[in-house]
């Protein structure tokens, strides 16, 4: 898929919260049509209806989570045709929906294969991107599938800011490199992304603050000290800043 394709409506939204658009116009819909397409967004295949029923109603008899599960893909397909498929045993989404967030794990899977080109890295939303999966839904099959996509869009992220920076693009790079450290302070890679935009660029006062506020931060936190990899990526430059602090403390 590539990242400059743009599907048709209907569209589903599950990163950084849900929505359901029908072209332009976003659908209401309630809690139990909502958590029926989530789960469906995540998952592509085609699901017994029983067994979906027994996962999104864990608490409720089968008798009483079936009936839940009637009604809510009735209030779907009667809100927009065409969004989910369904047979006497089984339901699965329309192949026809596009779901942002198997769009995100197909740009991951081609930034982590460097198969894009300098225009289409310009235009990757490093927002959607850093967006939370179902933010504030507390489902518990949600779980695993959300700590996975907190892993994969910060290693997403590290990636496009390493490709924007090797292309020059050193604004959009810092961008997505804060983005993945926004995800955790405390992964080096997403810092060891941050230092080499800003020392590409230039900006070697940045990379310094930025390395001395992981550094506290990682001992702090750990204990631990910053790896043998950083400490080449900042030696040139923590030996400049050595350097000029003993030529200041000498004085004339």
């Amino acid at each position: 898929m590539s990242v400059l394709t743009a599907d048709a409506a209907p569209a589903l939204s599950v990163l950084g919260g849900f929505q359901l658009c029908s072209g332009d116009t976003a659908v209401a819909l309630p809690s139990n049509a909502q958590r029926v397409l989530g789960f469906l967004a995540l998952n592509r295949t085609s699901h017994q209806r029983h067994v979906l029923a027994g996962r999104l109603w864990t608490n409720a008899s089968q008798e009483r989570a079936q009936a839940n599960l009637r009604t809510a893909i009735w209030r779907v397909r009667q809100s927009v045709p065409g969004v989910v498929d369904c047979s006497r045993d089984s339901v699965r989404l329309c192949p026809a929906v596009t779901v942002d967030y198997r769009w995100m794990l197909a740009v991951a899977e081609q930034l982590f294969h460097r198969d894009l080109g300098p225009e289409q890295l310009r235009q990757v939303p490093c927002g959607l991107l850093a967006s939370e999966l179902l933010p504030g839904w507390d489902e518990d099959w949600l779980l695993i599938e959300r700590e996975r996509h907190r892993q994969l869009r910060m290693h997403a992220l590290e990636a496009l800011s390493t490709q924007l920076t090797d292309i020059a693009e050193y604004g959009l790079a810092v961008d997505c490199a804060y983005a993945a450290i926004g995800i955790e302070p405390l992964c080096e890679s997403a810092t060891h992304a941050l230092l080499r935009a800003c020392l590409a660029e230039g900006n070697r006062a940045e990379a310094l603050r930025q390395f001395h506020r992981f550094r506290h931060l990682l001992d702090g936190e750990t204990g631990l000290r910053p790896s043998p990899q950083l400490m080449d990526l900042m030696g040139g430059t923590l030996a400049g800043a050595g350097a000029a602090g003993k030529g200041s403390r000498r004085g004339p």
